[in-house]
């Protein structure tokens, strides 16, 4: 329940792997200017068929299903934006395909080959496109002249930000000095370069310098969090942390390679840091104590991964009784890390003393890290440097110079199967986007957010909402008691659209970072101050009380949604609200399609078996009955059991002999995928609701599909995909569904899916058994 609402706790720090990404994609600008020139060819082409087929838009619509009943007749939209939506249908669409026999296939069949994967990229979606879309505008924006330039400018400070994590000249003269100057001598020196204090060493004092002021995360990771018993407060929450790979990774006999690519990477740094200490070094030492630092901290990231194979979180971590004073952390865990000046240190503005409690996510993991520090042996001080020192190494590679980013690089590739790497400039930007979101999204709603957007989504919202009432009302399993529940959180939610207004503030935005200092000569000492000034933004959260109407905990040049139940709140940031999702200008069964199901979906998880245990004012309070439960539980069944059946892939995996195909998880599943189906049912219900209420609309031009059709057609096309097989398997493996089967087994459970496109009873999209859903 607890993980949907991860992106909450200001958890800058990455969990596992927070330097290697598997990115959107890029465009060069020949690929931009071919896609406007095609685009304003298929426009074109669009409008030409549109008037050609006017008079057989009906025949071909009753040939397929239903015509639609709310269209005025024939009438079709020729607006530009009418247009620029077909033509972004027909791009995706393959006609070959039968609707009721694989209706993805027949939405996005396409998609591949207007969206095809190059070696710059490992895989594309709709959701991701867009999101790149939004970097591109914000680059050029950040790349402009600066207009308010005093020191105190909040817009100065990103600009200079990205101007010297962009300045490579100056990243080639440091090469890796940075490392080797301003932390090193810092944490007691590196065993390799023989400027390590030995047995003399301060663990303590260098794993606090490493995880605080280096921001590095080691053995174990902490954060502020949400208090689940009272979300006006925040606490303080321990985490398992400090591997380099996704733990399996470590441990499974089928990823030899990954592990040879983690030590290639791991020998290519050392190697590096050596040169540029300019000491004197000869081969055979060298050789010896590198491959003693990649056995150190091998070692220890897959002792921990074992750890995190064989134990499970805490169960309710935030009960009262569970949770643990910091002066008795040592007793709890075990002595090896001192836990107490570790987190005291931290948290040294924020009123935290040693009887304050903090929450433990993985309290068995954290217990058993403590002993396998103490097991490591005669050579445990060698090894704690070396691990620390490595956790650096691969925090930092990429803000070094070109051969740091290229070993990090080579590691990528092999991970990913993509002959590529992001590039300093959406790294840069990547950097601006962890560390200074806030100001970036100022940035973006100034300057490229239509705001009449902002003001118009609300008329999808509110009938998706009333909609979302009359099922509550008729649904099966809730009795009464939890319909009115229900509906009285859906009234009091808050909805939060497009962008906070205080970003719209230049005051506002200043104060936000008047404590940041930031220098455009000095890229690696600006994210040194930046540590800090996490440090200090993270002690106000603490120490001050949340604020859940002026806070905004996503980025809103953001695509995605969320419902943030403990606040009881719609998060909808303006990043989203963009074609092909959304736009004021497009044809109302597009938005309800796309963008609608979308607003359902997350309102569902509102009022689920995720929303019932929070009130309409945020407090935990299982407000379904026990009646409610039961009857739930019979519905989530069937769905686990129509899930279950299904599998993901084949998918071709370098070094497996015979493609790989992984099965669909229904018992974990389940509950995701009535959210999923409910969605599309309640928005497509809001739908013909909007259209009785104001007399339908008109068609898409050149088609031959009805409104119904082009609903379902818009909520598919939300869900295109290309990726290739390392990623699409790594992503299976992980228990995510592929849009794919998720868009086919959606809509086969969708009466008013069959009937529209006039799919007989058993075809592959007309489910023979039917669950029971929210709407």
């Amino acid at each position: 329940m607890t993980e949907k609402y991860a992106e909450f706790d200001n958890v800058d720090k990455a969990k596992i792997l927070p330097d290697i990404q598997i990115k959107s994609y890029t465009f060069k600008v020949t690929e931009v200017a071919l896609a406007l020139v095609a685009l304003v060819a298929v426009v074109t082409c669009v409008a030409l068929a549109a008037l050609v087929a006017t008079k057989g838009t009906k025949d071909d619509s009753n040939a397929m299903g239903s015509t639609s009943a709310q269209t005025g007749g024939n009438a079709l939209c020729l607006t530009e934006t009418c247009l620029k939506s077909a033509a972004f249908v027909v791009a995706a669409r393959n006609e070959s395909v039968q609707p009721c026999d694989n209706f993805y296939k027949y939405a996005c069949g396409r998609f591949s080959k207007v969206s095809p994967l190059d070696p710059e990229t490992s895989s594309r979606t709709i959701i991701s496109n867009m999101y790149y879309e939004n970097e591109v505008k914000l680059k050029n924006i950040i790349e402009s002249p600066i207009v308010r330039s005093q020191d105190y400018s909040a817009e100065r400070k990103i600009k200079h930000f990205f101007q010297s994590c962009t300045d490579t000249y100056r990243k080639e003269r440091a090469k890796g000095s940075p490392i080797i100057n301003k932390i090193f001598p810092n944490i007691g020196g590196w065993y390799v370069l023989g400027n390590w204090q030995g047995e003399n060493w301060d663990f303590q004092q260098a794993f606090r310098k490493v995880s605080i002021d280096y921001w590095t995360a080691a053995f174990y990771t902490f954060r502020v969090a949400t208090d689940w018993n009272d979300y006006t407060r925040r606490v303080i929450e321990l985490d398992f942390a400090g591997m380099s790979m996704f733990w399996y990774y470590y441990l499974s006999p089928s990823t030899d390679k990954y592990r040879d690519d983690l030590k290639k990477y791991m020998r290519n740094t050392a190697e590096y840091l050596i040169r540029d200490s300019n000491i004197t070094m000869d081969n055979t030492t060298m050789t010896e104590r590198i491959e003693t630092f990649i056995s150190d901290a091998f070692t220890i990231e897959t002792n921990l991964a074992n750890i995190t194979g064989r134990t499970m979180p805490t169960p309710d971590p935030h009960a009262h009784e569970k949770r643990v004073a910091i002066s008795d952390l040592t007793t709890r865990l075990g002595t090896e890390i001192d836990f107490s000046a570790h987190i005291l240190y931290m948290f040294d503005n924020a009123n935290v003393g040693p009887s304050t409690k903090v929450v433990l996510r993985e309290a068995d993991w954290l217990q058993q890290m403590n002993d396998m520090i103490a097991d490591l042996g005669t050579n445990k001080t060698r090894m704690l440097n070396n691990y620390l020192v490595w956790r650096m190494m691969d925090r930092y590679d990429q803000d070094l110079s070109w051969e740091y980013v290229h070993a990090n690089r080579e590691f990528y590739v092999d991970r990913y199967g993509t002959p590529a790497f992001l590039g300093t400039w959406l790294y840069c930007f990547r950097r601006a986007d962890a560390y200074l979101h806030d100001a970036l999204g100022s940035l973006f709603v100034r300057d490229h957010f239509a705001d009449e957007n902002k003001n118009t989504v609300h008329e999808i919202l509110d009938v998706v909402k009333e909609s979302i009432a009359d099922s509550v009302m008729t649904n099966t399993f809730f009795d009464s008691q939890t319909k009115e529940a229900a509906k009285h959180k859906m009234k009091m939610s808050l909805d939060k659209l497009g962008y906070p207004d205080f970003m719209l503030n230049n005051d506002a935005m200043d104060t936000l970072y008047s404590t940041l200092t930031i220098d455009a000569s000095d890229y690696f000492q600006n994210v040194l101050h930046i540590n800090a000034y996490i440090k200090q933004s993270w002690n106000k959260l603490l120490k001050n009380h949340v604020q859940k109407v002026q806070e905004w905990v996503y980025k809103v040049y953001a695509t995605y949604l969320e419902y943030y139940n403990p606040w009881n709140e719609l998060i909808v940031p303006a990043g989203i609200l963009q074609f092909p999702i959304y736009d004021h200008a497009l044809p109302k069964f597009v938005n309800f399609g796309s963008m609608g199901s979308l607003l359902a979906h997350y309102l569902i998880h509102g009022i689920d078996h995720f929303g019932g245990f929070y009130d309409a004012n945020g407090n935990r309070e299982d407000w379904w009955t026990n009646h409610t439960t039961q009857e739930w539980m019979k519905t989530k069944k069937c769905v686990e059991t129509y899930y279950s059946n299904k599998t993901m892939g084949p998918y071709t995996i370098p070094g497996q002999a015979i493609p790989q195909t992984v099965p669909v998880n229904g018992q974990y599943y389940a509950s995701e995928a009535m959210a999923e189906t409910s969605g599309v049912q309640i928005a497509f219900k809001a739908y013909q609701k909007w259209s009785r209420q104001n007399g339908g609309e008109k068609m898409a031009p050149g088609l031959g599909l009805s409104n119904e059709q082009m609903f379902f057609i818009s909520y598919a096309q939300l869900n295109c995909f290309n990726r290739n097989d390392n990623v699409a398997y790594n992503n299976a493996i992980r228990g995510i569904v592929s849009e794919d089967l998720k868009v086919n087994s959606v809509l086969a459970q969708i009466t008013e899916f069959s009937q529209a496109f006039n799919c007989p009873a058993k075809s592959p999209m007309n489910a023979e058994k039917k669950c029971n859903m929210y709407a």
